[in-house]
């Protein structure tokens, strides 16, 4: 009895800030635990590195394509594809595994979980789409225009932004990875066809709905090149990954609380 009311009184001596760093802290170390087990799966591994080389000798064998193109295509797919490579695979694979069971009775919320697995898939993008740049500098001497800290900023909203999307995609209660993978095919290759991959964005109005176009537009500014948004480029770019990369969050916070008990039945 006194150990529980001690229990309480820490409990309630905490404060809501407390609690909350208390919880991005544990989303920490599942994300940790994610890219120590994930990054090297099968689906991982093809939707997040093998596509990426697969679709960039599509695009660009046999055309003449301006080398900052080049570069800022390659380096949007890539990021896409990894940051949206580990999140539909996790959910699926532990809930086959029975460990979600187990983590969901760990003091930690839903929404923990779901940071857990964002960061992961942010940290994954972020490393494997710095070749293409650090390529790009060494090969095409894009180091004379670059903005590195345009550039850096923009990738670290990408990747917050795909990540966030990734997790919508994992929403299905389904204990079988192939499931997932057959909806992301279905929704990330549309999304990537209608980017304005390896050409000028303006050449492709429809380009507008996706994040794709915006981290490209910030890309092209940050290797010398012109908005294709004018004067506030840059600014229409930040903002419009910020919109979605929240939107998208928030939306697989709901429904992510909605198909959590179905994952558990039978």
């Amino acid at each position: 009895m006194e150990v529980k009311t001690i229990r309480e009184v820490v409990f309630k001596e905490q404060s809501k800030s407390d609690i909350f760093f208390e919880q991005i802290r544990r989303s920490f170390a599942i994300a940790k635990k994610d890219l120590r087990i994930y990054y090297n799966k099968g689906p991982v591994v093809i939707q997040g590195i093998l596509f990426p080389i697969m679709l960039f000798l599509a695009f660009t064998v046999g055309r003449q394509i301006i080398p900052v193109y080049i570069i800022t295509g390659l380096m949007s797919m890539v990021l896409f594809l990894t940051s949206t490579s580990i999140g539909p695979v996790v959910f699926p694979w532990e809930t086959r595994q029975k460990t979600l069971e187990r983590l969901i009775t760990c003091p930690v919320s839903i929404k923990t979980i779901l940071l857990g697995n964002v960061w992961s898939s942010f940290l994954f993008g972020c490393i494997f789409s710095s070749v293409p740049l650090v390529l790009g500098l060494i090969f095409y001497g894009l180091w004379k225009s670059i903005n590195l800290l345009i550039v850096i900023l923009g990738i670290i909203l990408a990747a917050f932004s795909f990540s966030s999307f990734s997790l919508i995609l994992s929403v299905p209660p389904t204990d079988t990875p192939a499931s997932t993978m057959i909806l992301t095919i279905l929704i990330k290759f549309p999304l990537i066809f209608i980017s304005p991959l390896f050409m000028p964005i303006m050449l492709s109005p429809i380009t507008i709905i996706s994040p794709l176009t915006y981290f490209l537009d910030l890309l092209n500014l940050g290797l010398g090149e012109v908005s294709a948004f004018g004067v506030f480029g840059l600014l229409v770019d930040f903002g419009f990954l910020l919109l979605f990369g929240f939107c998208f969050l928030l939306l697989a916070f709901a429904l992510h609380q909605k198909t959590l008990q179905k994952r558990f039945k039978g």
